[in-house]
């Protein structure tokens, strides 16, 4: 009896009151120790654009979609990987296959790749982080990246950053035609400042149907109300998630105010990051964004800066003789008693 392991469960945006029709945990999920779900707190100023998403956050997150821990784990792999040579260290994480479609790295200082990843069945943009602090600051106008985005405003470098890697990949051409040519999904992703440009190529190529998956992770706040209300339409709830660290002070780094948080976001926390809860529905729920006062954080999500994390497949047998010698290396996500057992994990 093998594992089934999937890498290639897309994110359905959720509807209220609707769950995924295709379900692999049950009511017989093993639970993880932590199952805390989150609350609903936030400031009072800011004003949730999806209430109508809050009830999910009374389910446990493996009840709504037993892939999401895969899902968020092999962005964030991506994401950090680039900060180092990602083209040598991804081949051993995605068995079925890592091809780098095209590189990038503009004069103004966005670096990233276009990656096919078969065990993830999508085309993958990944914007390397960016620390030059300049580029959070000043709105400015996107309406001519975004349909229907009336009054939408974004920290004025993260457009600059995005605009010039547009223009270094002729508008995304060849990522565009790997995913018509392999009929597969099209995703971004991004750490820090690469995730904030990661969000804003979303909303662009979104906005034209392009993009099925927003990804990111240590975001700030750089997008202003109605882009929030526009990102979070086109990207529901799983669709666009944001990782949190737990109290990573990147997070926080601009206060709330002028800019405000987009996408779902979700908190990694445990000594492994092997726990998680989701923030439905109010981008600024305190439960997942945190203090703000963990530094050390910000340079490990799932995997360190520069590297690009493992993939371990193995027998249900060895699963289980290597969870009795030492569980606390384990997180099992789901567990279902019947003749084709599913199991979500990773190993630390």
């Amino acid at each position: 009896l093998k594992i089934q392991h999937s890498l290639s469960g897309a994110h359905r945006a959720i509807r209220p009151r609707a769950l995924p029709s295709s379900q692999t945990a049950t009511s017989d999920a093993l639970q993880p120790a932590r199952t805390n779900t989150s609350s609903i707190s936030t400031r009072a100023t800011y004003v949730p654009d999806h209430r109508d998403w809050e009830y999910l956050n009374g389910i446990p997150w493996w009840k709504t979609d037993a892939t999401q821990q895969d899902h968020l784990r092999f962005h964030a792999y991506l994401s950090m990987a680039a900060y180092g040579d990602y083209a040598a260290l991804c081949p051993s994480t995605f068995p079925k296959g890592f091809t780098v479609l095209e590189n990038f790295n503009t004069e103004d200082g966005q670096a990233g790749f276009t990656a096919l990843i078969p065990d993830m069945d999508k085309v993958v943009i990944v914007f390397r982080g960016y620390d030059n602090s300049h580029s959070f600051y000043w709105g400015f106008i996107v309406e001519d990246l975004v349909t229907h985005c009336q009054g939408c405003t974004v920290a004025a470098g993260v457009k600059k950053l995005y605009l010039s890697a547009k223009a270094a990949t002729n508008n995304w051409q060849v990522a565009k035609k790997a995913v018509a040519a392999h009929c597969i999904k099209f995703s971004v992703t991004g750490h820090a400042m690469g995730g904030a440009v990661a969000a804003l190529a979303a909303m662009d190529l979104g906005a034209t149907g392009d993009v099925h998956y927003s990804h990111n992770q240590a975001m700030a706040r750089v997008f202003n109300y109605a882009s929030v209300v526009r990102y979070d339409n086109l990207f529901q709830a799983l669709a666009g998630q944001s990782i949190v660290a737990k109290d990573d002070y990147m997070v926080q780094i601009i206060p709330l105010g002028k800019f405000s948080h987009v996408g779902t976001k979700v908190v990694i926390l445990g000594e492994m990051q092997q726990w998680l809860i989701n923030c439905y529905g109010n981008n600024e729920n305190s439960t997942c964004l945190g203090t703000g006062n963990n530094y050390a954080i910000h340079d490990n999500y799932f995997t360190p800066k520069g590297q690009c994390g493992t993939a371990h497949k193995v027998s249900l047998s060895a699963i289980l003789e290597r969870f009795s010698q030492n569980p606390s290396r384990f997180h099992i996500s789901a567990f279902s008693l019947t003749s084709h057992t599913s199991i979500s994990f990773f190993v630390m």
